[in-house]
């Protein structure tokens, strides 16, 4: 299967959709239990979405391995599935 590929802010984008948060509060140090709504019913949410969006499937233990907003971005990376683009973080 082909991972789909997306930039750093359609990836936060997300991330904000699945946990319910504004984007613009999910900045790359906020930590995973700051964040209410990244719960396991928003770490199932995001597993959902990108699946759906761009084909890579998350599993629980890279799930729980994310423990920021930056490592979420890191799994995307080390996923293959972020567009690099100048200014990206």
């Amino acid at each position: 299967m082909t991972i789909r590929k997306v930039t750093t802010a359609a990836a936060l984008q997300m991330l904000a959709d699945a946990v319910m948060e504004d984007v613009a509060s999910l900045e790359p140090g906020r930590l995973r239990e700051e964040i209410p709504g990244w719960d396991s019913m928003g770490a199932l949410m995001l597993m959902a979405e990108l699946d759906e969006h761009l084909g890579l499937v998350l599993d629980a233990d890279a799930s729980r391995a994310m423990a920021t907003v930056a490592d979420y971005i890191a799994h995307l990376r080390a996923s293959n599935a972020l567009l690099e683009m100048d200014g990206d973080a």
